[in-house]
């Protein structure tokens, strides 16, 4: 069966149908931003420190690409095609370090002059200072515009070759050059499977005793990971999950090692089914992750991985969000995480896992509110930017509506905020703010909750605003029947 993503839970109007499409709508929606976060072309180049060590001498201080001229060219190419190796060699790193920010005239000489001619016979050649720096020209090429990028894809079944070879160096610039061509898109990584690259890189992965080398092999099969893929099930066939668990204990001390292998956790369990994040949790790799984050010395660079991996999987099925919510470690992660001020990113990460978590059974909830969340998201809803404040009021709805909990909330806090939202330009917010107050007329015995939206200034006025203002049929409808019920006790 295909995952069951978390939806934004609210009152039930009274056209069941159109509740229904709006529902799903908005879990599209929120999937699609949720994946535009994390599906965005990832790519490693060259650090500066790098580029001034290959860099030939006389060309140490980098010029602008305007002062790249086509004699310049021409005095590249004469290098690349002279007869003494050294000359060649220098030439190549020249090349690589100019293809770091390309000139129009060099993109035209990679797009269609000689330039993978050249690259390619020093590939098939046995000098490996010169394939080196092949394989730095063509982890750049790969990593620029969409047509150098398709041009480097013509020396994949050599870079293949070489991500296997014995040299470190060698095996680690192939990798990383095959995990840039992969960032280029569905048709470029099914034509890397073609080639060979997804068994070699998963071989070197579940291999490979280098650090160095594990983390590039991780950056290009998370990037091979992506979808739409016409070989993601080949992935757990191959049992991916269990070397990155069983790289994850090798490696538990090497923060940018575990960085990498969450990044692939990333993508393994993006949007994946059920079958698959069951196969994710049960290798173990998810619970390793959560220890991993649960030290108090973990940077924001690899917490993130971490958190977006725990967001996808609670975004499964209730037993699969249950799985999380039962470890210990996981709350308190995810507490902790919220609480952070020192990384909004994290924050945000955060929140959304904890939406989904409360968006699942009672028993979630309860652990969720037995761990002090409900005050941390008040005060995240009454201070933090917009964009904040829509994880944690969706967290506090499903507390309300799925955890039955709406007297527990600090409503008489809460409910200004929520009225703001009602004000707000954010369709879905409105949406929210709305729900807010009809959990309060519905659900606070007493008619407190009337009594509480009485008592904040100029409430009814933005609820009576909202019916002349939205195009909303369905919202207008549910707004107008809140005003009558508000105005129902005149002694109010």
């Amino acid at each position: 069966m295909p995952p069951r993503f978390k939806e934004l839970y609210k009152p039930r109007p009274t056209n069941s149908d159109v509740r229904h499409r709006r529902l799903l709508h908005e879990s599209q929606l929120r999937q699609l931003q949720r994946e535009q976060l994390f599906m965005g072309k990832r790519l490693r180049l060259r650090t500066p420190q790098e580029s001034v060590l290959y860099a030939d001498d006389e060309f140490v201080e980098t010029e602008s690409e305007y002062e790249f001229t086509p004699s310049t060219i021409s005095a590249l190419v004469a290098g690349l095609q002279s007869t003494e190796r050294d000359e060649r060699v220098a030439a190549l790193a020249n090349l690589s370090t100019r293809l770091e920010q390309p000139s129009h005239e060099l993109r035209a000489y990679v797009e269609s002059g000689s330039c993978m001619d050249v690259i390619s016979k020093v590939l098939a050649a046995s000098d490996a200072e010169a394939t080196l720096q092949a394989l730095w020209c063509l982890t750049n090429i790969a990593g620029g515009e969409p047509r150098m990028a398709e041009r480097a894809l013509e020396a994949a079944p050599a870079v293949v070759s070489l991500a296997e070879s014995q040299s470190v160096d060698l095996q680690n610039q192939a990798i990383w050059a095959l995990g840039n061509m992969a960032a280029e898109g569905e048709c470029a990584r099914n034509q890397l499977y073609a080639n060979g690259a997804v068994d070699a890189i998963v071989n070197v992965v579940k291999s490979t005793q280098d650090s160095g080398v594990l983390q590039t092999a991780c950056f290009a099969l998370s990037n091979l990971a992506r979808k739409p893929s016409s070989f993601f099930a080949n992935l757990f066939d191959l049992c991916v999950p269990q070397a990155v668990a069983q790289q994850l204990r090798e490696f538990e001390s090497d923060a940018e090692c575990v960085a990498e292998l969450a990044w692939v956790c990333v993508y393994l369990s993006a949007s994946s089914s059920e079958a698959q994040i069951d196969a994710l949790l049960a290798s173990g790799a998810v619970g390793l992750l959560v220890e991993f984050a649960a030290k108090s010395s973990v940077g924001s660079a690899t917490l993130i991985p971490i958190i977006r991996t725990l967001g996808n999987v609670a975004a499964g099925t209730d037993a699969q969000t249950h799985a999380l919510a039962s470890n210990a470690q996981f709350v308190t992660l995810l507490v902790r995480s919220i609480e952070s001020t020192s990384s909004r990113a994290v924050e945000k990460e955060a929140l959304w896992v904890l939406s989904s978590v409360t968006a699942g059974t009672a028993d979630d909830v309860d652990i969720m509110v037995r761990a002090g969340v409900v005050s941390d998201l008040a005060r995240i809803v009454g201070t933090q930017n917009f964009d904040i404040r829509k994880e944690a009021a969706r967290s506090l709805l499903n507390i309300a509506i799925v955890g039955h909990r709406t007297q527990d909330l600090p409503n008489r806090e809460l409910a200004p905020h929520f009225v703001d939202f009602v004000a707000c330009q954010d369709e879905e917010l409105v949406r929210m703010g709305v729900q807010f107050v009809a959990l309060l007329f519905e659900h606070l015995p007493n008619r407190q909750g009337q009594k509480i939206l009485s008592q904040i200034v100029g409430a009814i006025d933005v609820l009576e605003n909202l019916v002349a203002v939205t195009s909303d049929d369905e919202t207008r409808s549910l707004v107008s029947a809140l005003i009558d019920d508000y105005y129902a006790d005149l002694s109010l």
